[in-house]
């Protein structure tokens, strides 16, 4: 997740905004999914149905589609292990006694949907991976059953829908304002893949934004005015000016445009300090029904896995979350900030543009004495 608002995150003029959106009666859980009830689910599947989302007829067709099989059999067949051990006339004929003889659903969930042949004992134990293709050794699961098992799923079986499911469920569900919110929700839910998957999924929330009556609304920015929250832990959030200030937060600043910029200085351990922008669209949103997990959640920064140096992924705090905050500041597009000591107005300017995550400055301003200026660039 960079810096600043992908161009992906805009909103068009002819979409809705969350303001602008019917309440819709979705339940309330939190971000993930495991403990959800039957009746839960189906109130979600009537929700989107009749927001119009999806008809009956899809959904049926849908589920119709993800029961069959479809070349469980002939994918063994295909396979150059089962060519090999089997002989070419006799694999199909091993492969679809096998198929018959399944229970016809998942080894580990006993789901009917979208089944497919897995191995038991993977390849990657294999010194030879051709030789783990043999009958003897392989079982049905579902697609989520089967990727989850991947060492590339650092979280799967955590949480219980597919990817590609789940960036739906988050959607609809959670109903993020942003890119970047839902981007957030994405690996706080455990997703591990590129961001564009996230940016692909978002087009759903353009389409159903344009949508009559609209069915989601995208935050409109640059049109849009917030108040700005602080935290115990150091965390800034934005919310709407109108919005109920929540338990344990501060309002720091009241009606800040959304293009303006949010300047602040972090202690670092060895006592330097380094200067933050953000944009005020970059900030995440605090008025999301996350569960258990506090209105801060979203302030976090991801970092990929690093699969050649055995790197696992990473979320750690969004700065300020987390830091020590020396001072703070906002200005508009058309203004920089300098750093000065105490009371006085003279001292060095700082360029735009600083990384969100900060960068070093070289001062001999004591902490305790240093404060930022907006002045007119």
């Amino acid at each position: 997740m960079s810096g600043e608002p992908d161009e992906a995150d805009q909103h068009f003029p002819d979409e809705a905004t969350p303001r602008e959106v019917p309440d819709q009666a979705i339940p309330e859980f939190g971000l993930h999914d495991r403990t959800w009830s039957e009746d839960q689910w189906l109130g979600l599947l009537q929700t989107l149905v009749e927001s119009g989302v999806g008809s009956w007829k899809d959904i049926t067709a849908l589920v119709l589609g993800h029961l069959n099989p479809s070349q469980v059999g002939t994918s063994l067949a295909s396979s150059e292990g089962f060519k090999r051990r089997y002989g070419k006339g006799n694999t199909m004929k091993i492969v679809m006694e096998w198929v018959y003889q399944q229970t016809g659903r998942c080894a580990d969930c006993g789901s009917r949907l979208e089944l497919q042949a897995d191995h038991i004992q993977g390849r990657e134990s294999f010194t030879d991976p051709l030789d783990a293709d043999f009958i003897e050794n392989m079982i049905l699961r579902c697609r989520r059953c089967n990727v989850i098992r991947r060492p590339s799923h650092e979280f799967g079986g955590l949480t219980y829908l597919t990817a590609e499911a789940a960036l739906m469920w988050i959607m609809l569900v959670i109903r993020p304002r942003t890119l970047a919110d839902f981007i957030r929700m994405c690996r706080l839910y455990g997703m591990t893949m590129s961001d564009i998957r996230m940016q692909e999924a978002w087009a759903i929330a353009h389409w159903l934004a344009r949508a009559e009556p609209p069915a989601y609304g995208i935050e409109n920015d640059k049109a849009s005015s917030y108040d700005l929250l602080l935290w115990p832990d150091s965390a800034i959030t934005r919310s709407d000016v109108d919005q109920p200030l929540l338990e344990g937060a501060t309002r720091i600043y009241a009606a800040v445009p959304g293009s303006a910029v949010l300047g602040f200085l972090t202690l670092q351990d060895d006592g330097r300090m380094k200067f933050h922008e953000q944009r005020v669209a970059f900030i995440p949103f605090s008025t999301y029904s996350m569960g258990t997990r506090p209105p801060q959640a979203l302030c976090i920064r991801y970092s990929a896995p690093d699969r050649k140096n055995s790197d696992p992924q990473m979320l750690t705090p969004l700065p300020p979350r987390g830091t020590t905050l020396v001072c703070h500041a906002v200005r508009l597009p058309n203004q920089i900030f300098r750093l000065v000591r105490g009371t006085e107005t003279t001292g060095q300017d700082l360029e735009p543009g600083a990384p969100a995550y900060g960068r070093l400055v070289k001062t001999r301003i004591p902490p305790d004495e240093a404060r930022l200026l907006v002045v007119n660039h």
